[in-house]
């Protein structure tokens, strides 16, 4: 909300100080040293009058020239439109150093505007009014019209704008310094909204382009309608410092057209500016939060015109200020169309904040970066949130040392938006397509309770990411999930309890996947999947589908029909100790009431018998069984690889519920290494 109120702001006082400079109409004259008093007033009355023949009103009060500083000071100027929707006073205005017009063009070495107050109402105020005031304004260099442009055409929503941004146009001017201006924003039916803002100066004005603008503070305070039971709630925003680079106002120009937005033009991107930069900023709620920030940083923001006519941004107004309590599909299908072409109305380079924080009754929250990047038809290159951290009332803490997501595609996310009332067998699938991957490091958040309840769950790293364009279905996914560790209780059953008997109070879990579809050998590799519980054991399984269609990647449906089809391959799990076999023996040594190294050999040989028997009824078993002996003697790693004798149908594998059928249709190998 912040960063569009100071975007609003600027522009708003970019296109009325240069309107304002429109009243240079009253110089129509800039004649030489023996003019008169009157002489000069006819002059100025003459100028007036060409505005009022182009159909707005215009009176001034006394005009005067003072010859040492070819100087002319009009006083009490009053310009309105003819239906009064848009209006300027100006107490006085002094014009210095000036020329005779050329072509209907003045030149000034400098104009000076005292008591400037604009007021907008009717559709240029949302049925409301905007007033600004301005007590001083000053202009160095300036050449524009004599005369308002187009001054008739300033009915409508974007009526005013128009004008003033036409003006600006046609204006160049060395700089713009205004020390303060107050607006006031009164929508109908709506709370008003006032801002202030302080040393505003603006550099290199030229055919509707600023090379530089600054404002040393805004602040604004404004009220949001009540909603339900809640009442009304005030805010107020500060924002120390704005520094802004290369603005162009041809797109916004563009907007304002009557008709809307029309040509090439229209459906382009058209760069608004190329670098804005704040200071520190705060947003407090009355009774309630407060955020804020170190410095807010938008880079090469342009629009698409076309996105943003008359029409659509009251339907998006309307969308956001009341939107349905119940929608129906219909009306949820053009909402998340609405939000998705506005979204794509939009591009950027980077828009990033730093150092931003948020305190509410006892709360509180702060990251270090939030991040986008490349904003462009409706897809995020990528958004970023760093060191993050925050309280609870109740002393919990939570901490996040980095969040990625890649790829968001807003198109994707509307079109699941749109299903959300009545999904499809493959709505859930759209997800693949609205981010392409994730990623989620030093997690750390609240969990448990009595003694437990300042033990907190860490994630080290969790990262998800798929692609592949061969249809729906990704053709490749990758998925870590390392280093999560966190309290264990008795409850949590095996393999926790034996590493809670041996007075460890924490786990750490770490998993992972990988899978890759090749389309030329038509084959689905899953390896490795892993499983590790740190200090207890690591299972590392990699195996291969064969004859798998492209067409299981297209849809839903498409994997369905394709399971036939699909065989089994070869099947490897590798089997380590990280030291739960040492704790089981101990433990159940201890039980029995023997030695540890009795309590093996009993193991050791009962796993001899089991292998002697399976080796006399299956003797191609006997790697196996001799394998698993070595391991329960001295566990290190135990692998055992299953290899199909043939084809094996993978469908009828997994539904087989008899184990001999893995032995009748694989072969197996089987290893033991000491740690």
């Amino acid at each position: 909300m912040s960063e569009g109120k100071a975007k609003r702001g600027l522009w708003t006082k970019v296109a009325v100080a240069v309107g304002i400079v429109a009243v240079l109409a009253v110089g129509g004259w800039f004649g030489f040293a023996s003019w008169s008093r009157g002489k000069v007033r006819a002059e100025v009355e003459q100028a007036f009058a060409g505005i009022r023949a182009a159909g707005s009103k215009a009176s001034f009060t006394d005009a005067g020239f003072d010859p040492a500083d070819r100087a002319v000071t009009v006083s009490g100027i009053a310009i309105a439109s003819a239906d009064g929707s848009a209006a300027v006073k100006i107490a006085r205005l002094v014009a210095r150093g000036s020329e005779k017009p050329i072509d209907r063009r003045v030149t000034l070495d400098a104009l000076d505007l005292d008591g400037v107050e604009v007021t907008l109402s009717g559709d240029a105020a949302q049925g409301g009014t905007i007033t600004y005031a301005m007590p001083q304004v000053m202009i160095d260099r300036y050449n524009g019209p004599m005369t308002l442009i187009a001054a008739g055409e300033g009915g409508g929503a974007y009526g005013a704008l128009r004008v003033a941004l036409r003006q600006l146009a046609a204006t160049t001017a060395a700089k713009v310094t205004i020390p303060e201006t107050r607006v006031r924003m009164a929508p109908a039916g709506a709370p008003a909204m006032e801002a202030t803002y302080t040393n505003f100066a603006a550099e290199g004005i030229n055919a509707g382009g600023v090379r530089s603008l600054i404002i040393d503070r805004s602040t604004a305070s404004y009220v949001l309608p009540a909603e339900g039971q809640a009442p009304p709630a005030r805010f107020t925003l500060r924002i120390e410092g704005l520094v802004a680079a290369q603005i162009d106002t041809a797109p916004i120009l563009l907007i304002t057209q009557p008709g809307g937005p029309t040509g090439k033009a229209a459906d382009a991107y058209g760069r608004i500016y190329g670098k804005v930069v704040t200071g520190p900023y705060v947003i407090s709620q009355e009774g309630g939060p407060t955020q804020g920030g170190a410095s807010m940083l938008m880079e090469n923001f342009a629009i698409r015109p076309s996105a943003f006519d008359a029409a659509r941004l009251a339907k998006f107004q309307a969308l956001v200020t009341k939107p349905p309590l119940n929608p129906s599909a219909e009306e949820s299908r053009r909402a998340a169309e609405l939000v998705r072409d506005t979204i794509a109305g939009l591009s950027f380079t980077t828009v990033a904040i730093t150092d931003a924080y948020t305190k509410d009754k006892g709360e509180t929250g702060h990251i270090g970066l939030m991040r986008m990047d490349g904003l462009a038809n409706g897809v995020l290159d990528g958004f970023t949130l760093e060191r993050a951290d925050g309280t609870t009332p109740d002393g919990g803490t939570g901490k996040i040392g980095r969040i990625a997501v890649r790829q968001l595609d807003f198109n994707q996310l509307a079109a699941l938006a749109a299903e959300a009332q009545s999904p499809s067998p493959t709505t859930a699938l759209v997800l693949f397509r609205v981010i392409s991957g994730i990623e989620v490091k030093n997690l750390e958040v609240p969990y448990g309770e009595g003694d437990a309840k300042n033990e907190p769950v860490k994630i080290g790293n969790f990262s998800l990411s798929w692609g592949g364009s061969l249809g729906v279905l990704p053709s490749y996914v990758d998925f870590a999930l390392t280093d999560v560790s966190g309290p264990i209780r008795p409850e949590d059953g095996e393999p926790f309890t034996y590493l809670i008997n041996a007075g460890m109070k924490r786990a750490t879990v770490s998993l992972g996947a990988k899978a890759f579809y090749d389309v030329n050998e038509s084959t689905l590799t899953l390896a490795p999947i892993t499983t590790e519980v740190k200090d207890a054991f690591r299972v590392v399984i990699e195996t291969k589908l064969s004859d798998v269609p492209q067409s299981a990647f297209a849809d839903a449906g498409g994997f369905v029909n394709g399971l036939p089809a699909i065989g089994a391959g070869p099947v490897t799990v590798t089997l380590t100790d990280l030291g739960l076999a040492k704790l089981m023996y101990a433990q159940f040594a201890k039980a029995a009431g023997v030695s540890e190294a009795d309590y093996r050999e009993q193991v050791v040989a009962l796993a001899e018998g089991f292998a002697a028997e399976m080796e006399e009824g299956m003797p191609e078993m006997a790697p196996v069984g001799a394998a698993l002996v070595s391991f329960l003697r001295n566990p290190g790693t135990l692998k055992v690889t299953a290899k199909p004798k043939g084809f094996v149908p993978l469908v009828a594998l997994a539904a087989a519920g008899d184990p001999t059928v893995l032995l009748e249709t694989f072969s197996f190998e089987a290893t033991a290494s000491a740690p």
